[in-house]
């Protein structure tokens, strides 16, 4: 499904490197909302009321910055970078139940996710939201919270 998309319109590698990291974030938010939603249709759920409930415990600002924080080892140096870039970039807005500092590193990861997709690196950007989704579910399932009985 990415390939397609990436197929309609390709931004060459360097262009990506002067892309503004909200403009990442915001493509990334996108990837990761769709990411999302195929996963948990693979599983098995009653009905779209409870899908999409599962899907905001995983697309949420809190969720992500946890993931992003647990991504740091799995990480290159050049996508520690794209994170940073995300995080630093000051949006204007924090949703009300978020805190800035959060919001924040939530939009790294999303400016990740983002980075990874104009660099056309399809393969990398999937393991890294299976990878975070993976990090996730195990913190979840040892706090004894997965989320998923919503």
């Amino acid at each position: 499904m990415l390939e397609q998309m990436k197929d309609s319109g390709e931004t060459a590698g360097h262009q990506v490197e002067t892309m503004a990291p909200l403009t990442l974030a915001y493509m990334g938010d996108a990837i990761f909302e769709m990411y999302m939603r195929d996963y948990l249709i693979r599983k098995p759920h009653t009905t779209i009321h409870r899908l999409h409930r599962r899907t905001v415990t995983y697309v949420n600002a809190v969720a992500q910055a946890e993931m992003v924080r647990q991504l740091q080892p799995f990480l290159t140096d050049l996508e520690k970078n794209a994170v940073r870039r995300g995080r630093n970039q000051k949006s204007g807005t924090v949703p009300r139940n978020t805190d800035p500092a959060t919001y924040r590193v939530a939009t790294g990861f999303e400016a990740l996710l983002g980075w990874l997709y104009y660099r056309n690196e399809l393969s990398r950007l999937m393991a890294v939201m299976t990878k975070a989704v993976e990090l996730l579910e195990k913190t979840r399932e040892e706090a004894g919270s997965s989320h998923e009985a919503i």
